[in-house]
């Protein structure tokens, strides 16, 4: 099994703007789930990295926070390192306690988990799709 890694990516997929440049970050675990990203994108891999750098460092002493969105009724959580907030949670969750777990992961594999040099290529992904086989029928 994959051990929980921190992953670049490109800024479309941190935010929601589909003109979003830039890379951002994000941790993912074992099973492959993302357990946090960045709270913004930045301007190229190098200065991604040295956030991932700060959230490592964050993880363990940063200030937790769960937040609740009365219109959507999911909980979020944001970790602050030093009055800024270092790494945010990747989606809202239904329940508060699934919040504060997802968080505790977070902190959890943080502080040891390697980064990738490079971003995600968006391109490979689609490539590495549309190579794939088409799945097999199951025969009864």
């Amino acid at each position: 099994m994959a051990q929980p890694r921190f992953q670049l990516v490109p800024g479309a997929r941190i935010v929601s703007s589909q003109g979003a440049s830039g890379i951002g970050w994000r941790l993912l675990g074992a099973n492959n789930r993302e357990l946090g990203r960045s709270p913004g994108v930045f301007a190229d891999a190098e200065e991604a990295l040295e956030d991932v750098t700060r959230a490592r460092r964050f993880a363990a002493e940063g200030a937790g926070h769960i937040v609740h969105d009365p219109g959507t009724g999911h909980w979020a959580w944001h970790l602050d390192g030093a009055g800024v907030v270092v790494a945010v949670s990747g989606r809202g969750f239904r329940y508060e306690r699934e919040c504060r777990y997802n968080l505790e992961q977070f902190r959890d594999a943080a502080p040891t988990a390697p980064a990738a040099p490079r971003p995600v290529s968006s391109e490979l992904s689609r490539q590495r799709t549309q190579e794939m086989p088409p799945p097999r029928q199951a025969t009864q």
